[in-house]
Order: C-alpha cells, then sequence, then structure tokens
C-alpha cells in the first residue's frame, strides 16, 4: 500500500501538540517512498532478527517552504483521523476475505543449513544444504473462511522455481507450463495443493506447498480489537499449518501489535515451538513480522526467520536449517487466467483422484500415480523403491523392478510367475492367498499373486506384480507389509498398479535370474521387509 500526504495531514489535524517539524519530516517519508512498507523490513546482518530500516532525506530551503504550504492546505481541507481505531485505544485487525479481489502475490524462500541422513541406520551423516526459491501468482478466494476456518482459493503461477544444492549436487525445479493453475483448499488441520488440470509431481508440489502459506495468513490476526504493544497468542493447529508441520504439541509464539501508521498495522511475532510431521520431532524457533492493512482487513506482508531442528523419517532426510520467508501481498485490476467463465468449468474440489501425484522413472523407463503418502527412496536403473509412511508409521514398502524386453509375442505365464515368488522367497514363503490375470487402465496385461509367510518371524504380506505389453517391455512390483497392518494399507497397490504405463527408457537394464528376484532383493537398508 502505498502511503500518501493526506493520511498525514490527518494525524496532523489529530495529534495538535505534534511539533510541526515533526509532522513534515512524516510527510517527506511517505512522500519519497515508492515500495510498500514490506519492503523496508528486512534481516539484519544475522540473518535472525528482524528490523525496519527507513530511509534518511535531506529537507533543502525550498522543499521544507513547499512541504509547509502543502500540510497547511492539508490541515485546513481534510478533517478526521488516518487511523482505523475500534475504540478504547484499540484496533480493528480482523481479516476479511473478499472473493472478487485478485491478489498479487509474491514469494522468497531462502534456507540454508545441513541435511542428515542415516543411510546405514547408525551413523548421522551431514551434508551443507542451501535452497533459494522464488513464486508469484494471482491469487482469488473462490470460498471464504467458514466458522472452522475452512476456506478455498484458486491461483495461477506466473513463475516458480528454485535451486536446491546438496553438498556438490545441485538440482533446479519448476512449475510445469500445463500445472500453473492451482486450487488451496486449508481446513481446520490441513491445507491441499492440487492441480484441476491433471497431477503435479513431488517435486511440484514441495515447490508451492512452502512455509508461510498465503492462504493461512488471515488467521495470524487477532479475534477482538487490541492495543498497542498488547499480544495475542495462536492456536496451534494454525501454527502447524503455517510452519508447515502435521502437529505442534507445545509453544509460546505470540504477536505483539507494535505499531500502526497510515492504517498499517505493524506486527511483531516470535517464539518457540515443538511439534511433529510424518511421524518425527521437530524444534522451531520463530522470529517474524507481519502488517495488516486494517483499512482492507487483509495481511499484506509477511517475514519469517524460522530455525528447524528436524529428525530423520523412515523415508524422509532430517535437518538442521535456517528458513527465511518473505511474502508480499498487492491487489491486482484484474486475471484473466482466474475468471469465472474459465473456472466453473473446472472441478475445483479436492477428490481422491485429483490429488494423485505423478512419477516419471526414465530410468526405470515407466510412470505411475501414487497416492501421497507414498515418498520415493531409490530411483535407479534397475530398481524404485516407494515407501508409504501415513503419520510416521511406515505402513508398505513397494520395489519396482525393471526386467529386459522379452520376444514380441512371448508372455509370462501365470503358474510360471508362481513358481518364481516361492523361488524367491525361500524359506519365508508359507502360502498363495490368491493369485489372478488381469489388464490396468493403459491395456496392459497384469499378473498378481497375494502370498502369506514369515520374515524374521514375523507375519508378513507380500503382493507381487508382473506387468507387460504387446511389445514384450515387462516390470515386476512387490509390496511388503506387517501382516498386523494390512487394513492400514487399505489396497493402496491399485492405484499404482492401475495407472502404470511404460515409457521411453533412459538407460540399458542388466537381466535379473527370474522375474521377481530383482522386486525382492533389498534396495535400502531394512530390505522389503516393513518393519
Amino acid at each position: 500500500m502505498k502511503l500518501n500526504f493526506l493520511d498525514s495531514g490527518r494525524r496532523f489535524i489529530e495529534r495538535a501538540s505534534v511539533p510541526l517539524v515533526r509532522c513534515i519530516n512524516l510527510t517527506v517519508k511517505r512522500f519519497r517512498r515508492s515500495e510498500p512498507w514490506g519492503n523496508f523490513m528486512q534481516f539484519d546482518d544475522s540473518d535472525a532478527i528482524l528490523v525496519s530500516s527507513r530511509q534518511q532525506v535531506v529537507i533543502t530551503g525550498h522543499k521544507f517552504m513547499w512541504l509547509t504550504t502543502l500540510i497547511l492546505a492539508l490541515i485546513t481541507e481534510v478533517p478526521g483521523s488516518g487511523l482505523a481505531e475500534a475504540g478504547d485505544g484499540k484496533f480493528d485487525l480482523s481479516t476479511r476475505d473478499a472473493s472478487k479481489t485478485i491478489r498479487d502475490v509474491q514469494v522468497v524462500i531462502e534456507v540454508t543449513g545441513d541435511l542428515k541422513l542415516n543411510a546405514d541406520g547408525k551413523q548421522v551423516n551431514r551434508l551443507p544444504m542451501r535452497v533459494s526459491g522464488t513464486s508469484r501468482y494471482d491469487e482469488r478466494t473462490l470460498r471464504p473462511r467458514s466458522g472452522d476456518g475452512s476456506k478455498q482459493d484458486a491461483r495461477f503461477y506466473r513463475d516458480a522455481k528454485a535451486v536446491i544444492a546438496i553438498g556438490d549436487s545441485r538440482l533446479e525445479t519448476g512449475l510445469s507450463a500445463n500445472r500453473k493453475l492451482i486450487v488451496a483448499e486449508a481446513s481446520a488441520s490441513a491445507v491441499t495443493l492440487f492441480s484441476p488440470l491433471g497431477p503435479l509431481t513431488r517435486d511440484e508440489l514441495e515447490l508451492i506447498q512452502t512455509q508461510g502459506n498465503s492462504s493461512l495468513l488471515d488467521r495470524l490476526a487477532p479475534v477482538a480489537p487490541v492495543a498497542l504493544n498488547s499480544d495475542w497468542t495462536h492456536a496451534s493447529k494454525d501454527l502447524a499449518l503455517l510452519l508447515g508441520l502435521d502437529a505442534i504439541h507445545q509453544t509460546d509464539i505470540k504477536s505483539t501489535l507494535r505499531q500502526v501508521e497510515s492504517n498499517i498495522a505493524i506486527v511483531d511475532m516470535a517464539g518457540k515451538a515443538s511439534g511433529a510431521i510424518d511421524g518425527v520431532t521437530s524444534d522451531i524457533v520463530l522470529k517474524a513480522k507481519y502488517n495488516i492493512d486494517i483499512k482492507s482487513h487483509r495481511v499484506t506482508w509477511l517475514a519469517m526467520s524460522i530455525r528447524e531442528d528436524r529428525a530423520i523419517g523412515h523415508a524422509t532426510p532430517g535437518f538442521d536449517v535456517t528458513a527465511r520467508v518473505r511474502i508480499q501481498i498487492n491487489e491486482r485490476a484484474a486475471s484473466s487466467e482466474l475468471s469465472d467463465s474459465l473456472l466453473n468449468e473446472l472441478p475445483l474440489d479436492a477428490t481422491p483422484g485429483s490429488t494423485l501425484l505423478r512419477l516419471e522413472s526414465t530410468s526405470g523407463g515407466f510412470a505411475l500415480l501414487h497416492a501421497r503418502d507414498w515418498q520415493m527412496m531409490v530411483d535407479r536403473h534397475d530398481v524404485t523403491v516407494l515407501r508409504m509412511i501415513e503419520q510416521g508409521e511406515l505402513i508398505a514398502q513397494c520395489n519396482i523392478s525393471s526386467l529386459p524386453d522379452l520376444t514380441a509375442g512371448k508372455r509370462v505365464q501365470l503358474p510360471e510367475f508362481q513358481a518364481d515368488i516361492e523361488k524367491a522367497l525361500g524359506k519365508n514363503f508359507g502360502q498363495f492367498v490368491e493369485a489372478s490375470q488381469q489388464k490396468n487402465e493403459s491395456g496392459h496385461r497384469v499378473l498378481r499373486a497375494l502370498v502369506s509367510g514369515l520374515a524374521s518371524e514375523l507375519p508378513i504380506q507380500w503382493i507381487y506384480y508382473h506387468i507387460s505389453d504387446d511389445a514384450g517391455r515387462q516390470t515386476a512390483l512387490v509390496f511388503t507389509m506387517d501382516a498386523k497392518i494390512v487394513e492400514k494399507f487399505a489396497a493402496a497397490d491399485e492405484s499404482i498398479v492401475g495407472t502404470f504405463e511404460f515409457v521411453k527408457r533412459a538407460t540399458p537394464t542388466p537381466a535379473p535370474a527370474t522375474p521377481v528376484e530383482s522386486a525382492t532383493k533389498p534396495a535400502v537398508a531394512g530390505g522389503t521387509t516393513a518393519r
């Protein structure tokens, strides 16, 4: 929001005891600023504390006379106050949704620190990590916030990219041209981002699913009016979503109203939080500032410094990093990409199908869709390993193994497939619960066998698949899980196998001893057994 002379004149009338020189100084500062308030709130040299930096203006003699004349004119012309007070010296900082308003959102994220790895299950190794990401998108509220905090926003990303450096490796990610339209559904306990145009990849989801989600900023505002230097706390569930956690168990984070100028409330937020994500602990130290426009009733700027120490999970590394997040929000006249005529033609509500992620392995020569509970552990030319994690619990592991092409017209038969399975499991084999042959959505031939047995004296269930096409391409999959948690698995293999398709392979595939042997061999520490 650009500040103007009108507000300065109004403040001068209301505060008649303020010396004229101070009012002139304020007016000069407003006049010289061409950027919103937020751009003058910066991190200090330590990258930890947020400070407010002001421009210094030199007033020459002719400027002094000109400003004096201007302010005197404002005094005689403009009555009233430029501050939206709710009474008793308190300010109404409540936020409101405007469904027709288009917001221009700019996000900058910088992360530095260490990635924590534990590949052998014993020693924790650290790798230096640095992330630099930017995004800019138009945002429009489709369904305003209800009593439980749920709302729905539509976004069109004009730019989204990140550079990730881990050790000596460097990766650049971006949002696909045909996935720039995103819907953000926020409930009381979760924020779901998806594209109504098709499935996102894991990299695309992580690129746009950042701390400080703009769809959550309205939850920062206090419910009741507050006075200067008064503070308020935030619901743990709201802080968890804002900081990218599943839950917060303990926190002392609070916000404090520090200043109000020209209807812009400047708020400090600081404290510590202990929580969890994907079943692992996370400790956070937060220092932040944000601005609330009292007239438009919305958060217009946020800057956060987040120091986070996260433990290593079943399928994700841990880290000890400092993340700096800056968000600037301005009003935009219009956005043709978010028009009623365009959005009315699209499925805008999240469904189990719309939230599936696309995995394409050019080294393995396949692509598929999977639920967001699945995390990729390994992606090599011979095997791709996925793990299903639900609230921190390891539910199942899936090994997808590339096999050499068969001669055209040749097929692996179901009895042969079962014999290979029994041989591969050896003494762990118990019995075949069921076996079948079918076709998936891509028209590929699918052999399926459900097997029960023991591994390390634990009851285990395996689901084996062999997928092939008319050209002779073939792949073996095996899902492994503890028999005691089969109900939690809930046929999670169906979306993966049902959407499986072959794509051009980037590297040749070595031949395993049998079509299922490489799918059975361990590819990560702990093997294929879920435990």
